[in-house]
């Protein structure tokens, strides 16, 4: 189906004749078989607005399929529309989406950081999600992609999650100064949680874990002020080099005390440059021999970050960016065995819902080219959750057994 080449890279856009079918209960299959079309052609038609240039009369062959319905006709004329309107774009105000949940953007009346928990995994919004009828066709009991990882066992690692791994829990061990970087999806709260379980197993590592409320008001201060309240009860004191004594202090006697301490800032692509140098200052502390460092940095963010330890684009910053190692996490290069890991943890099989075609399909679309036409994968795992809801609930409104190529072009 040459005309899918590039459909998914329209905006969804339903039209009058999406409303219709939904609310006259007309399945897209019906349509499908009546006009000897695909379904993957009718859905997105209703969706997408796409008009196969291939079908000579295509919008008159649709019309007079739904003319020949009673419940179609009287839904138009209680609504004193013709059968031409169907093809005019829905009322905008009717597919707004609204976010999940309720959030207050006041401005926030505590510190600009303040001690958060480090085993807490952020959620991201899931844009779409998997419908009952689609668990029900592909007989899972829940959704593989929502609330996924209860435990250590349940976290799918890739060589560079393992690697991402292996490079913040040495950090931690060993006085290290880390930044990770990766895009909104790709798995880093996830490693992050991980590691903070394996370092509270070791004992003797304090984990310092800020979190970020105001990323307009985050200054040295409030980065000093999150340590002291993380690893003491004292209150910070008032000027700032009063604080920085008061950091010194209370790491010297947690390391006199055999407890290493690693500072974890999430979000850490809103840092200024004000507070990564602090960062820098903190991180050159050492106790009374003068050749261990009081604690270890690793610093998480969006891929922000990676630009702002480029010393080219940040020369002003060059010595906090040569002290600090970057890693980087990149998109899986391996959907199936991702897919395969999420749906056998609820009970299914990959082969029983994809077929082979769709999983190639599904990879190709998520790898995109890169500096020098190398090819660079896009499928972090938030994109894949995404991809396969949207395929699984797509193959079952359409009545495909599993989830096939056509089903994934058309996504």
């Amino acid at each position: 189906m040459t005309h899918h080449t590039k459909v998914y890279d329209l905006e969804i856009a339903p039209i009058i004749l999406k409303h219709l079918i939904l609310e006259c209960a007309i399945l897209q299959k019906s349509i499908a078989d009546a006009m000897g079309v695909s379904r993957a052609t009718i859905n997105l038609c209703v969706n997408r607005g796409v008009i196969p240039p291939s079908i000579r009369g295509f919008k008159e062959k649709l019309q007079s399929v739904l003319a020949e319905n009673a419940e179609v006709t009287a839904w138009l004329t209680e609504r004193h529309l013709k059968i031409v309107d169907i093809w005019n774009k829905a009322d905008e105000a009717r597919h707004r989406v609204h976010p999940v949940g309720c959030h207050d953007h006041r401005a926030p009346t505590v510190r600009a950081m303040q001690p958060g928990d480090p085993e807490k995994i952020e959620s991201v919004e899931v844009v779409e999600m998997l419908d009952p009828r689609a668990m029900k066709h592909f007989k899972l009991f829940r959704s593989p992609f929502i609330n996924d990882v209860q435990k250590a066992s349940d976290i799918y690692k890739d060589d560079d999650h393992r690697y991402i791994e292996a490079a913040m829990m040495d950090s931690a061990m060993h006085s290290g100064f880390l930044s990770v970087v990766g895009e909104v999806g790709s798995g880093k709260s996830t490693m992050r949680k991980l590691v903070v379980e394996q370092l509270r197993r070791e004992g003797d590592i304090q984990v310092v874990y800020p979190e970020i409320l105001d990323k307009d008001k985050i200054t040295s201060a409030s980065l000093c002020d999150a340590i002291i309240m993380d690893i003491s009860s004292e209150k910070p004191r008032v000027k700032h080099e009063h604080k920085a004594r008061q950091v010194k202090r209370l790491l010297l006697e947690r390391s006199q005390q055999g407890t290493r301490c690693c500072l974890i800032i999430e979000e850490a692509h809103r840092l200024n440059v004000a507070a990564f140098k602090t960062l820098k200052q903190i991180y050159e502390l050492e106790d009374t021999t003068g050749y261990r460092k009081l604690i270890s940095i690793i610093l998480i963010g969006q891929t922000e970050l990676g630009d702002l330890l480029d010393e080219r684009f940040h020369p002003e910053m060059r010595e906090v960016i040569r002290r600090c190692q970057v890693a980087r996490i990149d998109g899986m290069t391996n959907c199936r065995e991702y897919l395969e890991h999420k749906i056998r943890l609820v009970g299914g099989k990959v082969e029983t819902i994809f077929d082979e075609e769709a999983m190639t399909l599904l990879q190709r679309r998520l790898t995109v080219a890169g500096e020098r036409g190398r090819s660079v994968s896009t499928a972090y795992p938030l994109t894949v959750n995404l991809y396969a809801t949207r395929a699984m609930n797509l193959a079952c409104e359409l009545g495909e057994a599993k989830v096939t190529a056509e089903v994934v072009g058309a996504i």
